[in-house]
This record gives C-alpha cells, sequence and structure tokens, in this order.
C-alpha cells in the first residue's frame, strides 16, 4: 500500500510539473483557439474559462519569480541570451522564457527531490541512500528540462527543414504569377498552417513585421535570428543578396529551391551510408543470436534424444 501511494505522489509531482512547463510555455495561439473552444462550447456546469485566464498569469509570474532566484547571476551575463536564443529556437517567444525556464527547473527539481525524500522515508533508507537519492533526483529535476529543450528544438527544426522545400515551391509559384512578396508570404502560411505549423509561425511573424513597416531584409535577417537550423538561414541569406543586388525573387528564389533540395538529397545519403553501422549491433546481438536459436537448438534436441535413446 505504502509503495502505490508513493508511485501515486510521484506521478503528481510530475504531471504537476508537467502541467506548470505546458502553462508557461503554451503559445498564445493555442490559448486562443482554447478559449475560443468553450466560449463556443455549450455550456453543462460552470464556464472553465475564467480560470484559465486567471490561472496562467499567476502561474507565469510565480515561476518568472522562482527563475529570477535560482538562475541569479545566470541572468545578469551573457548566458541569458544564449538561452534566450535557445528557447526562441524551440519555440518560445515570450520576453520573460528565460525567467519562466529556470522557474520551471527550480520546480522540477524540488518536486523530484521531494518525490526521493518520500521514497527513502518509506523504504527506510539509511542516511547515505537517502542523500544519494534526494541529490539524484533532484538533479534530475534539475537536468531534465534542460534535455527536453534540446529534444524539442532538434523536432522543431527537423519539422522546419521538411516543410521548407514546399513553402520555397509554393512561393516561386506565387511569386512568379505575379503576387507580391507578402501576399505570397500570406498564401503558404493559409496554405500550410495545418501541415507545417512550425514553419508557418515562423512566415506569420515576418509577415507581421513587413506589414509594420520593417524592411525586407530586416524581416529575413530577424527570421534567420529566430529559425533553427541551417537551411532557413541559408535561404535568408539568398534573399537578402539578392534584395541587395535588385536581383528577381522568383530567381533568387528558384535557386534556393534547388539548394534545399540538393541538402536534402545529400543528407539522405548521409543517413544511407550510415544505416550499415547502425544496423551492426542489433543485428549482431539481437538478431542474430535468435536465429541461431531457431535453426540449431531442435538439431540439439535431435541430436541428443538420438543420441541417449541407445
Amino acid at each position: 500500500m505504502a509503495h502505490l501511494l508513493l508511485i501515486v505522489l510521484v506521478l503528481a509531482l510530475a504531471g504537476a510539473a508537467a502541467g506548470a512547463l505546458a502553462a508557461a510555455f503554451g503559445d498564445r495561439s493555442f490559448d486562443t483557439r482554447l478559449a475560443g473552444r468553450l466560449a463556443a462550447a455549450p455550456a453543462a456546469g460552470p464556464s472553465l474559462q475564467p480560470l484559465l485566464q486567471t490561472l496562467s498569469p499567476r502561474l507565469t509570474r510565480t515561476l518568472v519569480a522562482w527563475g529570477r532566484r535560482a538562475g541569479r547571476g545566470s541572468l545578469d551575463t551573457e548566458e541569458r541570451g544564449a538561452l534566450r536564443t535557445r528557447l526562441v529556437h524551440a519555440g518560445f517567444f515570450g520576453e520573460r522564457a528565460a525567467e519562466v525556464f529556470f522557474g520551471v527547473r527550480a520546480l522540477a527539481a524540488a518536486a523530484c527531490a521531494a518525490a526521493g525524500l518520500a521514497l527513502a522515508l518509506t523504504a527506510e533508507l539509511g542516511p547515505l541512500w537517502l542523500a544519494a537519492l534526494v541529490l539524484g533526483l533532484g538533479n534530475l529535476g534539475l537536468f531534465g528540462p534542460v534535455l527536453w529543450l534540446r529534444r524539442r528544438t532538434a523536432a522543431r527544426t527537423d519539422a522546419i527543414a521538411r516543410g521548407l522545400p514546399d513553402a520555397v515551391d509554393l512561393l516561386v509559384v506565387a511569386v512568379e504569377a505575379g503576387a507580391t512578396a507578402p501576399a505570397a508570404l500570406q498564401r503558404v502560411v493559409a496554405e500550410f498552417r495545418d501541415l507545417h505549423p512550425e514553419l508557418c509561425q515562423l512566415l506569420a511573424m515576418m509577415l507581421a513585421e513587413m506589414q509594420a513597416g520593417a524592411s525586407r531584409a530586416e524581416a529575413l535577417a530577424r527570421l534567420a535570428r529566430r529559425a533553427p537550423g541551417q537551411q532557413v538561414r541559408s535561404l535568408t541569406t539568398i534573399l537578402i543578396q539578392s534584395d541587395a543586388v535588385g536581383a528577381s525573387l522568383g530567381a533568387a528564389l528558384r535557386t534556393a529551391a534547388e539548394e534545399i533540395r540538393k541538402a536534402r538529397y545529400l543528407d539522405a545519403e548521409r543517413r544511407a551510408a550510415e544505416l550499415p553501422v547502425k544496423l551492426a549491433f542489433p543485428l549482431v546481438f539481437c538478431i542474430f543470436p535468435s536465429l541461431v536459436g531457431v535453426i540449431f537448438v531442435p538439431i540439439l534436441i535431435l541430436f541428443a534424444r538420438t543420441l541417449f535413446a541407445d
């Protein structure tokens, strides 16, 4: 019974940390869509919309306060700029994203350390094991968000790289058909909003900056700083240079599309070349022993029966 209660406590703490992370880092567009769905849905009881609107800012303010205390020293140096860039690459564009990230790390570390303490007290472990368990789980909660941020950045980079060739092709078609750059961007965002949401989010921000009065070169430079991965930076570099020399936007986009597809082809060749090396371990240590067992074990059994039958 005690172990069951401990498991429930650990799951509750993990769920609290995950909920804090989602509420703090959730994009505003999702919140807007959720609020619209809640407002449009028939009320079967008390409305949740005022509760969500009240809870999220309070939680964010609490995490910001914790993050300022936990990240004191790191938030006042150039490390804050590097962390801010990593958070932007992961899709978190809030002004207080760095403070909230430190607050989430502090919350996760405290929750995991409390879970370790509860586990040690329940199992009646010695002082040495208690300290090791609390410190180990506390460090897991402290560095777990960092690993999660890396995985999210990598997944976002792959998603943007997958959608970039299709978006550039549609931009080429729209521009060569006579559309202006903002109109072409609007078309891409409208067509690929559901298929490639990460890329469309970046393009929509670039479009908003251009509509607010920024030049095409400034909007492209900011897009390059916000986007993870080298392909978007290469695309923006080509477009900025073509804009500086007065070259045709359609020709520059077509050249960029060819370069992007060539880079994807080379990346596919590299992955194919790595495949035999990656398959060596499962083949030698997993598949080959099973195959040997399936083939030779019946033969050995038949041989043993023949030998001992005499």
